[in-house]
């Protein structure tokens, strides 16, 4: 009864956001069909980022139609268009997997660009790596090669930067509206978060719990092997923190190069206790 009703309370808020979200974007874009958008978004993601930030610039350009790969994308549709890339870079400086075919072609093409054809590209990384946004300079550089006019210099979110990736994201922003020649959003319409609501009834038996993670990781088909040492591999102040994981397979995981290896790690009761008293005074021992 209580997941029921907590379900229906759900269904009717998200049906009614979605509702109030149609109406605030009606007539928020300055065309009717993706054929009459001037302005291209199109991204290389490999964990997803770059995506992410794909489509909530394109939501917030009234200009563009949508975000769309680049694979997704013939070199021939970018041409006499503005095209507004995201583009992350992964492993030793490569395109990620949905921007290779387009990247490729790219390189291929000998014959220039039509006059109209212009560019940015906003560059995702982080600059403790050597090939930094190597991928998103690749393409500025194949773009400029096939004269293709570029409306600003690359874009650079940093990783390792104090402020994230976020600081060259919105100092890269404040110039791209300008050169669009758009103003600047004051809002973007959205799905507001959806107020959740948890019943401390609707908890499960310790004995219970632990038996429904064996049972999922039986679906999966992992096994449970203890770590025997963890190294620090960076130095002390650097920014990031590396380590190296010292398992023991024990003769019952068999693995190829490439493999994943995902950890299930558990907090610790006493510091999940302390954190619960600093931030909140409404739980009790149902609570997860």
């Amino acid at each position: 009864e209580i997941a029921d009703d907590l379900f229906h309370k759900m269904n009717t808020d998200v049906h009614h956001r979605i509702e109030l979200m149609l109406n605030r974007a009606s007539g928020y874009k300055a065309f009717a069909s993706k054929e009459e958008a001037t302005v291209q978004v199109l991204f290389a993601s490999e964990t997803g980022t770059a995506q992410r930030l794909a489509r909530d610039f394109s939501d917030a350009c009234t200009l563009s139609h949508g975000a769309d790969a680049m694979d997704d994308v013939d070199v021939d549709d970018i041409n006499g268009r503005i095209t507004v890339f995201f583009i992350a870079t992964c492993g030793q400086g490569s395109m990620p997997q949905n921007g290779k075919a387009f990247y490729d072609s790219l390189c291929r093409r000998t014959e220039p660009f039509d006059e109209g054809t212009s560019f940015s590209v906003m560059g995702l990384g982080d600059s403790s790596y050597y090939f930094f946004c190597k991928a998103a300079k690749n393409v500025e550089s194949a773009m400029l090669k096939l004269g293709a006019k570029c409306l600003l210099p690359m874009g650079v979110g940093d990783d390792s930067c104090e402020d994230g990736m976020e600081g060259g994201l919105h100092q890269w922003l404040d110039k791209v509206w300008p050169s669009l020649e758009l103003k600047p959003p004051e809002e973007v319409p959205h799905i507001d978060p959806v107020q959740m609501m948890f019943s401390n009834r609707a908890i499960l038996p310790e004995k219970l719990d632990t038996r429904s993670v064996a049972q999922y990781f039986d679906s999966v088909n992992a096994v449970s092997v203890p770590i025997l040492n963890i190294t620090h591999l960076s130095e002390t102040g650097h920014n990031r923190d590396f380590l190296a994981f010292n398992i023991d397979i024990g003769g019952t995981l068999s693995y190829e190069v490439g493999d994943a290896l995902e950890i299930f790690p558990t907090n610790d009761e006493e510091r999940v206790a302390e954190f619960l008293h600093s931030y909140s005074s409404d739980f009790d021992e149902r609570t997860v």
